[in-house]
């Protein structure tokens, strides 16, 4: 075989890798979905004694939603951005399987009622051995596609890395024997803070794309400092007790201090190089800027929480959906076209980003709102207390904001899945 021929084929095989990933990772945002109709569900009278462990199956339900919104969703978009770079196909084709067999696991727990929910911080999730066979592959699956040479994401592996890292050291450290509740939030607490380093560095990547910017010494040194931030999980993890309070505390300190720095180098590096050569009105330009204005929003609201009330959620939502809505634009503005199937007219992706990006800026600013007031977080119906019209009037922005940011999500995973799937 020839070496054009050789290449020819491992440009194949990396192309057909990143199309796996993004139908994986679109998929679960459809799985997402579709068990957010079954939190309605489980809430229904009558209704709720058909479904798999009765009404039980609503916390069973949310954590996969949460799991399959969040883990598995931007996990196989790193997986994606890692194919779409590398140098040759490797181990990534083994490794989308084996994610999507770990996705059918989770999946089919939660549908066949087993386990108990777990609603850990980070990552909830259902006590059954299976369910954590789903995260190890998924783990797995993602760790071959993204560990390998010329995926130009050296910082994302490492993060990565020390993730898997922190999450394996949890796992010896706690005893098997202590209360599960507390030993599962402590085992996915360091190694889920020191995800966010790796979401950041998603979003970072997806600002670079965007922009078209090329890296530069402000770019790398963003980089640098998201790796060494990361890194400081292994003194936490040496140093603590992970059954204790000063182990857990670190780890909020680690985000507070390590974490806002690297996102805002980055942001300053690509507005100063595309302030006047991008086109903000277009596709690309209309999501970078989408991005940061949530992304913003998220930052600043991480730096005036409250105790318990919804500002918390505020923030995560925020920051979460800046870093969604820069990966939407990557897929439809990039990933879509270098496989050849772009998405015809910019009209209707033009109204995914802007009502995905504009709701959940409305969502996160009507749970601020709320939080100043005094809305607990982690409440629904009359446990929220909304005895007041301001109350009631942010809980109104947050519902409303939660709908178009629901419809604009659907309208990405319509559009991405009819060019994944069609045949050429």
């Amino acid at each position: 075989m020839s070496t054009k021929s050789v290449h020819l084929q491992q440009n194949h095989l990396r192309m057909l890798e990143l199309r796996l990933w993004l139908l994986l990772a679109v998929t679960a945002l459809a799985v997402a979905g579709g068990l957010a109709l079954g939190l309605a569900l489980a809430r229904t009278p009558v209704v709720q004694d058909y479904l798999p462990s009765g009404p039980a199956f609503f916390h069973k339900a949310l954590v996969t939603h949460v799991v399959f919104s969040f883990q598995v969703w931007l996990l196989a978009l790193l997986a994606a951005l890692a194919a779409s770079t590398a140098s040759r196909p490797g181990p990534g084709l083994v490794g989308v399987g084996l994610a999507a067999i770990g996705g059918m696991l989770m999946l089919v727990v939660t549908l066949a009622g087993w386990g108990e929910a777990s609603l850990n911080n980070y990552v909830p999730v259902l006590d059954h051995p299976l369910y954590f066979a789903g995260l190890v592959l998924l783990a797995i699956g993602v760790a071959a596609s993204l560990w390998r040479p010329g995926t130009g994401l050296a910082a994302l592996g490492w993060c990565y890395a020390v993730a898997l890292g922190c999450f394996a050291l949890a796992s010896w450290r706690l005893p098997a024997e202590m209360d599960p509740a507390f030993r599962l939030e402590r085992l996915f607490w360091g190694g889920g803070h020191v995800l966010q380093f790796v979401n950041t560095g998603l979003v970072m990547v997806a600002w670079q794309r965007l922009s078209g910017h090329q890296p530069t010494k402000l770019s790398r040194l963003a980089f640098v400092l998201l790796a060494l931030g990361a890194s400081a999980a292994v003194v936490v993890e040496l140093r603590f007790d992970p059954q204790g309070l000063a182990w857990r505390q670190a780890y909020t300190h680690l985000l507070w201090y390590m974490l806002p720095l690297p996102p805002v180098l980055m942001a300053a590096d690509v507005l100063a190089a595309s302030w006047r050569k991008l086109d903000w009105r277009s596709l690309a330009g209309w999501a970078l800027l989408a991005s940061f204005w949530v992304f913003a929003l998220g930052g600043g609201a991480g730096f005036a929480l409250g105790a318990g009330d919804t500002r918390t959620p505020s923030h995560y939502h925020a920051m979460i959906g800046g870093v969604n809505v820069a990966l939407m634009g990557v897929v439809i503005c990039l990933l879509l076209p270098s496989l050849g199937r772009p998405i015809g007219s910019p009209r209707l992706p033009r109204w995914q980003i802007g009502l995905y990006g504009g709701g959940q800026l409305l969502h996160a600013l009507g749970f601020y709102l709320a939080g100043l007031a005094g809305v607990a977080r982690k409440t629904a119906g009359a446990e929220q207390g909304l005895d007041s019209v301001f109350k009631l009037v942010s809980m109104g922005v947050v519902g409303l904001g939660g709908a178009v940011a629901v419809l604009g999500g659907v309208l990405f995973v319509g559009q991405v899945l009819t060019r994944l799937v069609r045949h050429d």
